[in-house]
């Protein structure tokens, strides 16, 4: 077995399944506090709530590791502990890696928790599930959030271009950008990476056929055939090519386009409801940004055919397996943090939306975010709804998009070169046979 030192894992002294007093532990690798990740410091205060409920029957023991939030480091840390037979009780992990972690038979299977009660199934949203499932409608994760990803766009510069609402259309998007930039502006902020990629799928789920690209086609090992990622990788890259996307948009760093929408050089940017508090309401904000912000659906191809990206593709997976007090006191966690009660804690936290049914009431005396509540409710009325890449694509997306993005806007490879190798590449880092 390896050693856990050289796992970079700190482990806390009672590493039995339970103390003296009879109280069963378990270990949490996604529960320390942070100053700057809204969603781990509110693992970590929901953690101390558990412990407070449950006192003298389970107690929850916080892990620290680097890589307890979203890291592009995360999978390979965790397949680490599954060869050493050392996961941890409870962790948190997207689709993509946790359809690559469960070939190590390590993971536990919650649909005989969820079974064995079904009025705590029953909670849950429809479809939270899809991306969290195995082939044999194994259920790896109970799911962390459902969130709509929209388009933040500054009302004023868009205003002073001629336009009082986000543009409808992806033409009218780019004779939006083509004023913005007359008026030095640029109208898109981006990445390379987790921004980048948000356009490049809402370009795609927004065509006939491109929902079925993003939700059964991304382990097919090469993109080059399909129509709908041509068109949108094309597209995307003329705007960066015509100075409409901040010219630092191929860090890889989320900051860059943060950066950009905060200083009013760019127009709009790409992200989930979380942008709000980690960055629109931060100290580094300008006072009135907030206010000149709105949040919108993404434009279509024609008139009527807006799209959205709706997610469900993290969640809660613990490395426990076998029944007994550990099993238990997992499962009375995963009970615990998927209540209604803490689901609003976490939206008041964090700004995500909650994956289970909460009453209208509640929701409205919670006081949450109006920019995340205000877009969850066009769901149900927008034409197109699709997943993110990183739900349903290979584990390797995200890398091999990193990778192969700036070379492909900068002309050194072609599109039928950048679609193939993201595909093969994406599959290859992720395991794929």
């Amino acid at each position: 077995m390896l050693a856990l030192a050289s796992l970079g894992l700190t482990v806390a002294a009672c590493s039995d399944d339970a103390t003296s007093s009879g109280e069963v532990v378990i270990t949490c690798a996604a529960c320390q506090q942070s100053p700057t990740d809204p969603f781990l410091q509110y693992n970590y205060e929901a953690a101390q709530r558990f412990n407070q409920q449950f006192a003298g029957t389970y107690r929850i023991e916080v892990q620290q590791n680097q890589n307890a939030g979203s890291s592009p480091d995360r999978l390979q840390y965790y397949q680490r502990l599954a060869l050493a037979d050392d996961l941890p009780d409870l962790f948190q992990l997207n689709s993509g890696e946790i359809k690559s972690l469960q070939t190590t038979n390590k993971l536990r299977n919650f649909s005989g928790d969820l079974n064995a009660d079904p009025a705590w199934k029953d909670t849950f949203l429809p479809s939270v599930f899809d991306a969290l499932s195995g082939d044999d409608r194994q259920i790896w994760a109970i799911p962390q959030q459902r969130d709509a990803i929209g388009m933040f766009y500054n009302t004023k510069l868009f205003a002073s271009a001629g336009y009082a609402a986000f543009p409808a259309t992806w033409a009218a998007f780019e004779q939006a950008a083509a004023k913005l930039k007359a008026r030095g502006t640029t109208a898109l902020a981006a990445d390379g990476d987790w921004a980048t990629m948000l356009i490049w799928v809402n370009l795609i789920g927004t065509q006939p056929g491109g929902k079925d690209f993003l939700t059964g086609e991304l382990d097919s090992g090469d993109y080059s055939g399909n129509a709908q990622a041509v068109k949108a990788s094309e597209t995307l890259r003329a705007w960066h090519n015509k100075g409409w996307v901040n010219s630092d948009a191929f860090s890889g760093d989320f900051q860059d386009a943060a950066a950009a929408y905060l200083s009013q050089s760019a127009a709009s940017v790409a992200n989930g409801p979380w942008f709000v508090k980690t960055t629109l309401k931060s100290k580094s904000a300008p006072a009135d940004l907030y206010h000149d912000t709105a949040y919108t659906t993404a434009p279509g191809w024609a008139d009527g055919e807006r799209g959205v990206i709706v997610v469900t593709g993290a969640g809660w997976v613990s490395g426990t397996q076998a029944d007994g007090d550990k099993a238990k006191a997992v499962t009375e966690f995963a009970k615990f943090i998927s209540s209604p009660a803490e689901s609003l804690k976490q939206a008041q936290a964090t700004g995500a939306n909650p994956p289970v049914k909460v009453e209208t009431s509640a929701i409205a005396n919670a006081g949450l975010e109006p920019l995340s509540t205000g877009l969850a409710k066009t769901v149900a009325t927008t034409k197109y709804t699709y997943p993110h890449v990183r739900v349903y694509g290979p584990a390797g997306f995200g890398n091999a998009w990193k990778n192969l993005w700036p070379a492909y806007v900068k002309g050194e490879i072609d599109t039928h070169k950048f679609l193939s190798r993201l595909g093969t590449d994406a599959t290859k880092q992720a395991g794929a046979k």
